[in-house]
């Protein structure tokens, strides 16, 4: 199935289940039953929360990336979602955290410019710091997101580093699931091209 297909069967769920919960709750109202009402409501405006939430995520990632994007046209850019140890990295470095949550989450975009990866916030005009390119600074592995460890790629040189969860498909990287994403993004960052199916 292919991401169009994934995303289409998605929506129509959704719309399934919204429409259900329109039927059940118009039927209850009729009925006159008041409590079935209110809990249909409250099912009602929790699932427009987390749709409207997760639109919202989506949309920053991708539009972190593109800001960086432009500040560094032609260069790759990957985008991604902070770990628990970014605002304390950025702290640690004497720069802004700023609009970083502390359990992870935020979009941040890193461009693998030329000797260095730039690590940049969300509507930064300059990368907030930078890591050293060199052998062994980019590695996938695994970091704090939220409550738990989720796959992440991790880059490193002797003074500063970086973690972040690759967000090429935003909603699936806000619940850590990522898959093979992160292969990618080492394969971008280090300019190591992955032969499809590969």
């Amino acid at each position: 199935m292919t991401t169009g297909n994934k995303r289409l069967a998605y929506v129509g769920v959704l719309v399934v289940i919204g429409l259900v919960s329109v039927l059940r709750l118009v039927r209850a109202l009729g009925d006159g039953d008041s409590d079935a009402a209110a809990l249909w409501i409250a099912l009602l405006v929790v699932a427009a929360v987390v749709v409207v939430t997760l639109a919202v995520v989506s949309g920053r990632a991708s539009a972190c990336a593109a800001n960086a994007a432009r500040h560094r046209p032609g260069m790759p850019v990957v985008p991604g979602f902070t770990t628990a140890a970014m605002p304390e990295i950025a702290s640690g470095l004497g720069v802004s955290r700023k609009g970083w949550m502390p359990m992870g989450g935020s979009p941040v975009a890193v461009v693998a410019a030329p000797g260095e990866y730039e690590i940049w916030g969300r509507k930064d005009s300059a990368p907030r710091w930078t890591v050293r390119r060199g052998p062994g600074a980019v590695s996938a592995g695994r970091a704090l997101y939220g409550n738990r460890h989720a796959p992440a790629v991790l880059l490193r040189d002797e003074a500063s580093g970086a973690e972040f969860v690759p967000a090429y498909r935003p909603l699936r990287a806000t619940g850590g699931l990522v898959g093979e994403d992160v292969d990618r993004a080492v394969a971008e960052l280090t300019g190591v091209v992955r032969q499809p199916g590969v």
